[in-house]
């Protein structure tokens, strides 16, 4: 028994023809064109919170450090295209190179895409009290700054508060 006309034809055109997939193709590329500036942002200002925290981070350890040993910690920068900072026991310890007095430290191929800018040098006393900051930037030009108050806690702050996460500095 065949079946009627109407289902037939229904049969026949229930895929898509090469005019409709080439049209669908197209309005994804326009998507995708439109959507890389905002995701190439995205992934900056990502990168950027990440290397300014993980600097927090190592503040902190040093100053905890501090603490724990009862000994001055330092934390050493060096700016330029080679950038590192480094927990070190002595002050004009050198973060990029291997050294005893050096404790931990990160350069600028752990943090790509990001540049260290301004910096003061960090200083821990075994009772807690400490000073420094550091200014670090994206590749799309957004900046955080980690700023050490007189208790040596770190703070994250972004300059001209251009950073919804964090309170403007």
């Amino acid at each position: 028994m065949m079946a009627p006309a109407h289902l037939q034809r229904a049969r026949r055109r229930s895929g898509l023809t090469l005019v409709e997939l080439a049209i669908a193709i197209a309005l994804i590329a326009l998507l995708a064109t439109l959507a890389t500036p905002h995701y190439a942002d995205l992934l900056a200002r990502h990168r950027l919170r990440a290397a300014a925290e993980a600097l927090a981070g190592d503040l902190s350890e040093a100053r905890f450090g501090a603490a724990q040993r009862a000994r001055t910690r330092h934390v050493a920068f060096h700016a330029g295209p080679a950038w590192c900072w480094s927990i070190a026991s002595s002050s004009d310890c050198d973060c990029q190179v291997p050294q005893s007095c050096r404790i931990k430290a990160t350069t600028a191929r752990d943090h790509p895409g990001v540049e260290l800018v301004v910096y003061q040098g960090a200083r821990f006393e075994p009772d807690g009290q400490g000073s420094g900051s550091a200014e670090l930037r994206s590749t799309r030009g957004h900046r955080l700054r980690i700023e050490v108050g007189p208790t040596g806690r770190a703070r994250l702050c972004a300059p001209g508060g251009n950073d919804t996460r964090y309170a403007g500095c």
